[in-house]
């Protein structure tokens, strides 16, 4: 026999032998753990910070919430550059014969309908909370972008449509005929037809998308010029049946071109507190605390546009007296005048005394701060209920305010114009 047969076998552990005792099994399986936790947490880290991003919801959208400037989340459908008319023709309201007919206007609006053009169209935005309410009372907001009359386009004010479309309201912006040289026919009566033929279309084109057009209501506003134009179309128009109009939002227009409308701050270390009366506008200018914004020549300029640019430079020279100021008992301003001050807010009869929101800045060096005055003394006068924002350190349009006071009137406005819309589009 041999004899490694009968030698007991040896097992030697080493770290026995030198004291070290054998950790258990169930430590090794902590410790296989831990490292697989750990690994799956670095896993986690490293999908926040580099590839989560936040997908469009797929689902109904819910209850709109309030508006946030400095955000917009529109869930909905844009319908861009659509033409008001198909047949490429707008109504000429203004001339004998036609519903808004006044002989002096008429003046200026002889002949045939219009013949549309590339700048006669809009854009509509359909929120998805509106299409959810179809045969219910759905309220539209119609924009109308500024730029003196003269230049701009409906993209100034496509975030307040995604603004106003977030809180479930229809939306559109309009782009008009401006009233610059080369449109020598046009004039700011036309601008009044074309904003028709658009609410015409937007009546339209929504009935084709299966909205009940007998729960259609409408909201007018406009920015600059085209709160101007807003103003003077819920004065001078006499047919809100196409879809019926229930306020107006006026953001910082001109109501007019009389010289004294257009009053600016001197220096905008000494702003004035409150706007809203024509004394405290004088006593401003006695004080030296407001100036011309602009010469009597601008103001000639714009009248011109307003009437069809019927007259030369030359001609509107000829108006002015030595010192560059108007002189009124000039023939070819009294001609121009009986025209144009149909274009004026403070000249004409309210037709509607609809709602107004106003709003204006207090160092706006676009349209001064003596505008407000009188578009107040005319709005009393004519019985119309508004609502009023200054904001006393802003300048124009407010839409991306510079201080504390500008940040506090971008609340209020957004706080009236929600008030507006629950009050007046259900």
């Amino acid at each position: 026999m041999e004899e490694n047969e009968f030698s007991p076998k040896i097992d030697i552990n080493e770290e026995e032998l030198l004291g070290k005792p054998k950790p258990p099994k169930y430590l090794k399986v902590l410790l296989i753990i831990s490292l697989i936790v750990i690994v799956l947490l670095i896993g986690v880290i490293i999908y926040l910070l580099f590839f989560n991003k936040k997908e469009e919801k797929s689902k109904d959208e819910p209850e709109p919430q309030f508006p946030s400037y400095d955000t917009y989340h529109f869930f909905g459908t844009k319908y861009s550059n659509l033409p008001y008319d198909e047949n490429g023709i707008i109504a000429n309201t203004f001339k004998k014969g036609g519903e808004n007919f006044n002989e002096e206007i008429g003046n200026i609006n002889e002949g045939e309908n219009y013949k549309s053009n590339e700048l006669n169209i809009y854009d509509l935005y359909i929120p998805r909370y509106a299409e959810n309410r179809k045969n219910e009372t759905n309220g539209i907001m119609l924009w109308i972008h500024g730029g003196w009359w003269i230049g701009g386009n409906l993209a100034m004010t496509s975030s307040l449509c995604e603004l106003y479309g977030q809180l479930g309201y229809i939306s559109a912006n309009v782009n008009y005929t401006l009233l610059i040289d080369e449109y020598k026919v046009f004039n700011i009566f036309r601008i009044l037809d074309e904003i028709t033929a658009c609410i015409k279309s937007i009546k339209k084109e929504l009935v084709k998308r299966g909205f009940n057009e007998d729960k259609l209501v409408l909201g007018i506003g406009g920015v600059s010029a085209g709160g101007h134009l807003a103003l003077l179309y819920s004065y001078l128009i006499k047919n809100f049946n196409i879809i019926p109009i229930k306020f107006v939002i006026n953001n910082v227009g001109p109501i007019g071109l009389h010289e004294e409308y257009f009053y600016k701050i001197k220096s905008h270390n000494e702003t004035l507190d409150n706007i809203d009366s024509i004394p405290i506008i004088e006593q401003a200018k006695k004080d030296g605390k407001v100036i011309k914004l602009f010469p009597d020549s601008q103001i000639l300029f714009f009248m011109n546009a307003f009437w069809g640019n019927k007259y030369t430079k030359e001609e509107l020279n000829s108006i002015l007296d030595e010192n560059g100021n108007i002189n009124y008992e000039n023939e070819k301003y009294k001609g121009m005048y009986k025209v144009v001050k149909y274009g004026y807010i403070t000249e004409i009869e309210d037709k509607h005394h609809l709602p107004t929101i106003c709003v204006y800045g207090g160092v706006d060096d676009e349209i001064g701060v003596s505008t407000f005055a009188y578009l107040k003394e005319k709005l009393e006068k004519d019985g119309r209920h508004y609502d009023y924002i200054y904001s006393r350190y802003e300048g124009h349009i407010l839409f991306f305010p510079t201080t504390e006071d500008g940040n506090q009137a971008v609340l209020n406005i957004s706080s009236l114009v929600t008030q507006y819309f629950n009050e007046y589009f259900h």
